[in-house]
């Protein structure tokens, strides 16, 4: 995968899913260099993501033992 830092945003991974294929792929190295390329605002956006999920992965196991 090249770097295209300059063209580094989330839509980005929709009108290049060969970049995500790359991502998945190795996320240790391409997963790092995209999310070091985005903004601060994506930045907050993936942030806010990964914590709603992982909220919704606790209210899922909180309710597995009941």
């Amino acid at each position: 995968m090249e770097n295209n830092l300059e063209n580094t945003s989330i839509m980005s991974l929709v009108q290049n899913p060969s970049q995500l294929a790359d991502i998945l792929k190795d996320p240790a190295k391409h997963g790092l260099d995209f999310y070091n390329g985005l903004s601060v605002k994506e930045k907050q956006y993936i942030l806010f993501a990964a914590a709603a999920g992982l909220l919704g992965y606790a209210i899922y196991l909180g309710r597995q033992n009941t």
